[in-house]
């Protein structure tokens, strides 16, 4: 069975608030740190860095998420950032946000929450210190949903 950390955060936005360590512009842990918040931890522990990983960040987190009974979902976005179409039932839930980064031209992630008409995204958490969020355009958002 899944570890008890493999649960879906509350639909209160129990998100953990795990910051990177890496800020190497386009190859730093910022996705390291939103993944772990996302599933509501505070610190890295026991989650790599999936950019620096050889088979790509995608394949990486696929494989990690899988081994904890998790699915990687990833939604492109709206040119506003938005969803495409409104799910009532994923009001709340928290995703890992691409955008571009405030501190160069170079892509960045936040932990965000699905806004309560269902298609918007509310940025809640920069995992870097510095916590500017991102610019837009905001390009696709990650879901993690336990396997079926």
């Amino acid at each position: 069975s899944a570890p008890a950390s493999a649960t879906p955060a509350p639909k209160d936005g129990g998100v953990g608030r795990a910051l990177q360590t890496d800020f190497t512009a386009g190859s730093g842990n910022a996705l390291q740190a939103a993944v772990a918040s996302v599933l509501g931890q505070s610190e890295l522990d026991g989650v790599p860095n999936f950019i620096a990983a050889p088979e790509g960040y995608e394949a990486s987190l696929r494989k990690w998420l899988g081994d904890r009974g998790l699915r990687f979902c990833k939604v492109q976005l709206e040119g506003d950032g938005r969803l495409l179409a409104a799910d009532a039932r994923a009001v709340g839930t928290p995703c890992v946000v691409r955008g571009t980064s405030p501190r160069g031209d170079h892509g960045h992630v936040v932990v965000g929450l699905v806004g309560s008409d269902g298609v918007s995204i509310e940025m809640v958490h920069d995992p870097h210190p510095d916590a500017t969020m991102l610019r837009p355009p905001l390009v696709w958002c990650a879901f993690f949903p336990a396997e079926q």
